[in-house]
């Protein structure tokens, strides 16, 4: 144990002092020279991954979904996405809108409150708390204070929302504040905390005017009831409750919830409390009798969010878990649509040729098509048993081919995802697919071996082989003559296509070799190995460039359709890097990313870049 610690430690402190060596170095600085100018932030997230905190706008336009990442707003009637909120350091953990709909504040953990322009998503304002993590925040109703509450300080900070500047921390709590809520008149102000306690405030002078206990456990979140007379809480005692404002009394105990109550919520008529549960579980409960209307196990894990649309007919419920959002009729419970992500690791993305669709193939065992002008899932292909590693778009547009572990590869109709036909391809994992530029050739690669199809008849042409171990990558010469690919033995080879046989090998990589990609104009060829990205010259296979700035771990290397620039993400630094082929210059580093990155895609018109990661999410990024 000794010397495994010593050894983390050695590890930690040589990433620590290669990522200072990449940042002041030279040949890694970020060329301010550059002919693209690649965005700093990324511009939108795909899926709802990670949703701590669902909030509709009070006209009921937007939905707010706070995410690991950053916020999406969308398209409260259409669910499309409108914009991507990119600029806390850490996850955002709360979003409030202020009355009028026109200000979306978000608190993240990062210990700061932004302040956004509805909807154009343009970041107004940075508010500095004194608090660890922003986890609640809240629009007074007369848009004169914004209220925040976090950890470490056990304080609620209220806000002059003309200057932005701090008017008065409340204290009182004796730890974390969790959730804090303005009373419609914003006469009061509510909190509830880990202390087991709610508290009531005058926002005006500051001072508490009286204490809610009963809860045996902490307060997740509080709301107050249209009319102001109720208080709604959620507490990990398994328990949501409403009291009286005026006495102070607990009126109605709402028990059913088998495991932490993380939200609760009034519907703006008054007449329902949502609940949003640990346990997976989304509850309506009659305000009147207390009763439960129905119980929904709408999520494979724990709910961590629900609100009402204004007119009191929907009930939306997020989870951070499962990666969705669900959208619930309140009459009936019945679930009347969905926003999801991938709920495991993203392995590979690629784009349509004709720039419609990304598609994403991940561990849940899912491929997903995302329509790209709405960034709205179109379909998701699901019938693998194993996780998916591969996809690939036929050049007509009109076909994916997917490869997963189990060592299937199916074939699916774009426009309808539907599954045309499965083949028994490998007898191991799938690694790669990829179809010929004209489409009559599909290759697909597992352990030691790659096999071309016939793709009008989807029969075995032949096998090639040669590769000792995984073959991870696959892609052809634009003349569809050449096969090149990749392996774990560290190997990079061409093939003729026509004898099957191989007519280059490529040395250079000194751990294996997780991704290739040959330029569009079939000149260059890029290889993503564990150690270095590489580009070589296709015609002479002599090694170019070696670029070398990620810690450890590239797993993905791409062109972008000008062939001119190179893409290139790791698992060991969570960056997006971007060179110049001309020159293996570094042009610039991308953070964003909280996880592992696994796969990046280039629109085919070059102007967008996907990267997806282990948590499920993908970001869109704008280069010009």
């Amino acid at each position: 144990m000794y010397l495994r610690n010593r050894y983390y430690c050695f590890v930690a402190i040589f990433a620590l002092l290669f990522s200072l060596y990449n940042v002041n170095g030279k040949c890694f600085a970020n060329n301010t020279n550059s002919p693209w100018h690649i965005q700093d932030k990324a511009f939108m997230q795909l899926g709802a991954s990670w949703a701590f905190k669902i909030a509709y706008s009070p006209d009921d336009k937007y939905i707010a979904v706070a995410t690991k990442v950053g916020t999406i707003i969308i398209d409260a009637e259409t669910h499309d996405s409108i914009s991507f909120l990119f600029g806390h350091k850490e996850a955002v953990q709360s979003v409030a809108f202020s009355p009028d709909s026109k200000l979306l504040a978000s608190g993240s953990l990062d210990g700061t409150v932004r302040i956004w322009e509805i909807p154009s998503g343009k970041e107004l304002q940075t508010l500095f708390t004194t608090s660890q993590a922003v986890v609640s925040v809240a629009f007074s109703p007369d848009l004169k204070l914004l209220a925040s509450a976090g950890t470490y300080d056990n304080n609620i900070t209220l806000w002059d929302v003309n200057t932005w500047k701090e008017t008065k921390s409340l204290v009182g709590h004796s730890k974390n504040v969790n959730t804090v809520d303005f009373s419609p008149d914003g006469k009061l102000l509510a909190s509830g905390s880990t202390d087991n306690d709610i508290k009531l405030w005058n926002p005006s002078s500051g001072k508490e005017i009286r204490t809610l206990r009963g809860h045996a456990y902490t307060i997740y979140e509080i709301d107050f009831s249209p009319d102001g007379k109720l208080i709604a809480s959620g507490s990990g005692d398994n328990t949501a409750r409403i009291w009286d404002v005026e006495t102070g009394k607990e009126i109605k105990r709402l028990a059913g919830h088998t495991w932490n109550v993380n939200s609760v919520e009034f519907s703006h008529d008054g007449r329902f409390v949502g609940s949003g549960s640990a346990d997976g579980t989304t509850k309506l409960w009659d305000v009147s009798t207390g009763k439960k209307v129905w119980s929904i196990k709408g999520h494979s894990r724990g709910v961590k969010s629900v609100d009402f649309t204004k007119n009191s007919t929907v009930l939306a419920s997020a989870s951070p878990f499962d990666h969705n959002i669900k959208f619930l009729d309140v009459a009936t419970g019945e679930e009347l649509g969905l926003i999801a992500g991938h709920g495991r690791d993203i392995n590979v993305m690629t784009f349509s040729p004709d720039g419609k669709y990304l598609a994403s193939a991940a561990w849940d065992r899912t491929v997903k098509i995302w329509d790209v002008a709405k960034f709205k899932e179109k379909w998701t292909l699901r019938g693998h048993k194993e996780e998916v590693n591969s996809v690939a778009f036929s050049h007509d547009s009109k076909l994916i081919v997917s490869g997963a572990h189990e060592g299937d590869v199916k074939i699916w109709d774009v426009s309808t995802g539907k599954e045309i036909k499965t083949l028994k391809a490998h007898s191991d994992s799938v690694y790669s697919v990829v179809f010929s530029h004209d489409s009559k050739i599909l290759a697909s690669s597992s352990w030691e071996e790659i096999k071309l199809w016939d793709v009008d008849s989807w029969g075995e042409m032949k096998t090639l082989t040669g590769q000792e171990k995984e073959i991870s990558g696959l892609d052809f010469a634009n003349d569809s003559t050449l096969l090149v690919s990749s392996a774990y033995d560290r190997s990079v080879m061409i093939w003729d296509v026509a004898t099957g046989k191989m007519l280059n090998e490529l040395i250079g990589h000194g751990m294996r070799v997780n991704a290739l990609d040959v330029s569009s104009d079939s000149k260059f060829i890029v290889s993503a190995g564990r150690d270095t990205v590489l580009v070589w010259d296709l015609a002479s296979g002599k090694k170019l460039w070696d670029l070398n700035g990620h810690n450890w771990g590239v797993t993905s290397s791409v062109f972008h359709p000008d062939n001119r620039l190179i893409a290139s993400c790791s698992w060991g630094d969570e960056m997006v890097m971007f060179w110049d082929v001309e020159t293996g210059e570094l042009l610039k580093s991308l953070p964003g990313h909280w996880d592992a990155l696994r796969s990046l895609a280039f629109s085919p018109d070059g102007k967008l870049l996907a990267s997806g990661s282990n948590n499920g999410i993908i970001l869109i990024w704008k280069i010009d």
